[in-house]
């Protein structure tokens, strides 16, 4: 390991692969290890294992013919989705900070991967600070409300592969830890439009959420407006779960989606 000025400590082989990947361009799509090798000024037997091991997870691909390397798949499937959340970021934000200022609350935008949310945006009541929803921080789906909205409306692959093949651990005394419950609890949430963490992930915190879909009706996000127990109570929940599921629909227009679908 070696540290950069102002960068903290920085592992030299991790370092070497983000190098090599940047000698992609458009001017040089592909390139063999004697290329790579002479770019980054290092021996053939680095690079090669370097290649190996980026070759072996899916950032480079080797073409049979040619033995010469380009960029993977996995980069196209990554670059895809910060694509999409910073759209979606930019597309939300005005409808997320209205929502925040009429109720004075903390309002969430949330994408998802293999069984959790991922915070990608928050519009924060300074009088609340909420632990567990740092923008960039992942969450279990089961247990938040962002999560169950989504849960609620994603396929049944999608659920037995990340969701109902693993144990729903208790965060909270009120967190939803049997599957049955799960089930149950996803078909009241479809039936209204809106889900309800009842203090599941964080004592001393609800929230509303609701789904946000694509233009092939699938969801992709949800938007959720969080407050403490006591600020949040029946009514509230009651009043705030229109506005709620206005906001999730209107990000949802734009992005694509049709309301008649």
């Amino acid at each position: 390991m070696f540290k950069l000025k102002n960068e903290g400590v920085m592992i030299q082989s991790v370092l070497r692969a983000t190098k090599i990947l940047e000698c992609f361009t458009g001017n040089n799509s592909e390139l063999g290890i004697s290329e790579i090798s002479e770019y980054m000024d290092l021996s053939k037997s680095t690079i090669y294992g370097l290649v190996n091991t980026l070759k072996a997870t899916g950032y480079l691909e080797q073409d049979l013919k040619t033995k010469k390397y380009r960029l993977g798949i996995k980069l196209f499937e990554l670059g895809n989705i910060v694509h999409s959340r910073i759209d979606l970021r930019a597309e939300a934000k005005a409808f997320c900070m209205e929502l925040s200022g009429k109720y004075d609350i903390t309002v969430h935008l949330a994408t998802f991967n293999e069984g959790d949310v991922i915070y990608i945006d928050k519009i924060v009541n300074y009088d609340m600070q909420i632990a567990s929803s740092q923008v960039g921080r992942r969450a279990p789906m089961y247990c938040t409300g962002v999560g169950k909205a989504i849960l609620a409306y994603v396929d049944v692959e999608y659920l037995n592969k990340y969701i109902f093949c693993k144990e729903l651990k208790k965060i909270t005394k009120n967190t939803i830890s049997t599957h049955e419950r799960l089930i149950d609890e996803l078909q009241v949430i479809r039936s209204r439009g809106y889900a309800v963490d009842d203090e599941e992930i964080e004592i001393g915190l609800r929230c509303v959420a609701a789904p946000i879909f694509n233009n092939k009706a699938y969801p992709i996000a949800a938007v959720s407006a969080s407050a403490s127990y006591r600020k949040m109570n029946d009514n509230m929940i009651e009043n705030i779960s229109k506005d709620v599921k206005m906001c999730a629909q209107k990000v949802s227009e734009r992005m694509g989606y049709s309301i008649n679908r």
